[in-house]
């Protein structure tokens, strides 16, 4: 066969880009060994400490420079082409990292060149074994693939059970039901119980269900992947649930988050979805936390089978005494500057019936806003006249998301 047939065969097409690209490096190495992977997570690794890299000058990498934002001020570097310097084990390699756009998204290969095939698999395997995991991140699904969120985990890390204002005993009951889950893989292995839990915190926009989420996840201390869209121009959704589930298999125990699970599961990919959702064996020690704002919209064969979500916690619009609690912490915050008093509370509490507790909390940031700017009139004051607005402005609100999932009515024209 010719040496090129893949390459002609291909011309034209993107995925000849990377034969073309594999060619010209084996005509430069010198008869070392060349191994050519995907997701290769070298930079993590140095990071890690687990080897050193510096990039090549030669070629001239592709890179370009962005700002850390205010609190990391100082630019970074990000490299899409790469030849990467790496020293490992007391061992010299060289990894070529290319990115490309293909129309689909993009695509990207990594080539790692080595003394001998032995060690380029050894380094391969030793960098996806320790870099699989998130450690201090969290992986989030996105455009097709994972990336590592630092920014994510430290939201997480900061969030607490000690700052959420549950009905009843709910938030004693989540705590509770997940520490004893995970503290009982032996007692249902023993039974014959597939060790796995699945979770749907229902409730409207604004009342604690992403805080709970992200709270139980830092108590669980496991690792945690987050799955934030579906939409990819070349993968079906069910090659992206696929990759979903591979994953979050490959680090049980761990917590997979489907935030807007209405969002994510269609009529088109829902099948798929349940199969992933059932395996036995395949999901021992899978945690599934998933949310909805809209459980009328979720297909009756999840939201209704136990199986498949077999806790369903409600975050229902906070009730008078509820209310009550919340405001107490912030006047207990706020008395001081603004002579918030705790008789004036109730009238408050009272006024925000049908409130979610993000609008109470934005009652409160909007009211200490306004009476900055003019104090004339007593803060309790303020927050009524701020309670009318936000209250004409949730109507407002709620009767747009009405329109918006109104159905047409057929038409009576005559023919």
């Amino acid at each position: 066969m010719h040496e090129d047939l893949f390459i002609d065969a291909l011309v034209g097409n993107p995925s000849a880009l990377s034969l073309r690209a594999e060619k010209l490096i084996l005509s430069r190495v010198d008869g070392k060994a060349v191994v050519v992977c995907r997701n290769l997570a070298v930079e993590q690794f140095a990071r890690m400490g687990l080897c050193e890299v510096a990039p090549e000058n030669k070629p001239r990498p592709g890179s370009y420079r962005y700002w850390g934002g205010e609190k990391f001020d100082q630019l970074y570097t990000s490299f899409r082409q790469v030849t990467w310097s790496v020293t490992w084990n007391d061992h010299r390699l060289t990894v070529v990292h290319l990115e490309w756009e293909n129309g689909c998204g993009g695509d990207h290969r990594d080539w790692v060149i080595a003394d001998s095939l032995e060690i380029a698999e050894e380094f391969i395997l030793d960098v996806s074994r320790k870099t699989h995991a998130p450690g201090n991140a969290i992986l989030v699904f996105s455009g097709g693939r994972w990336n590592r969120s630092e920014s994510l985990y430290t939201a997480t890390q900061s969030a607490s059970f000690e700052d959420l204002v549950l009905a009843d005993d709910l938030k004693a009951t989540i705590r509770d039901d997940f520490k004893a889950f995970l503290q009982s893989e032996d007692r249902y292995i023993r039974l014959g119980i597939s060790w796995r839990r699945g979770a749907l915190l229902i409730g409207p926009p604004g009342n604690g269900k992403t805080h709970c989420v992200r709270a139980l996840v830092k108590e669980l201390a496991v690792s945690s992947l987050y799955v934030q869209s579906l939409s990819h121009q070349q993968y079906t959704p069910e090659q992206l649930w696929h990759q979903i589930f591979d994953r979050a298999r490959g680090l049980r125990p761990c917590v997979l988050v489907l935030e807007d699970l209405d969002s994510l599961v269609t009529a088109e990919n829902r099948s798929f979805f349940l199969n992933q959702l059932d395996g036995f064996e395949q999901n021992h020690g899978l945690i599934v936390l998933a949310t909805t704002n809209h459980p009328d919209r979720i297909d009756s064969a999840i939201i209704d089978r136990p199986s498949r979500f077999d806790r369903k916690y409600h975050f229902n619009l906070p009730d008078f005494d509820e209310r009550m609690v919340y405001l107490r912490n912030w006047q207990e915050q706020l008395a001081d500057e603004t002579n918030w008093s705790r008789d004036e509370l109730e009238t408050i509490a009272i006024a925000c019936e049908g409130f979610s507790f993000a609008y109470l909390k934005e009652l409160v940031i909007s009211s200490l806003m306004k009476w900055m700017q003019d104090s004339s009139e007593s803060f309790a004051s303020t927050m009524a006249s701020q309670a009318s607005v936000l209250g004409g402005q949730m109507k407002t609100e709620a009767t747009a998301e009405a329109h918006r999932h109104e159905r047409p009515l057929p038409s009576t024209r005559k023919r």
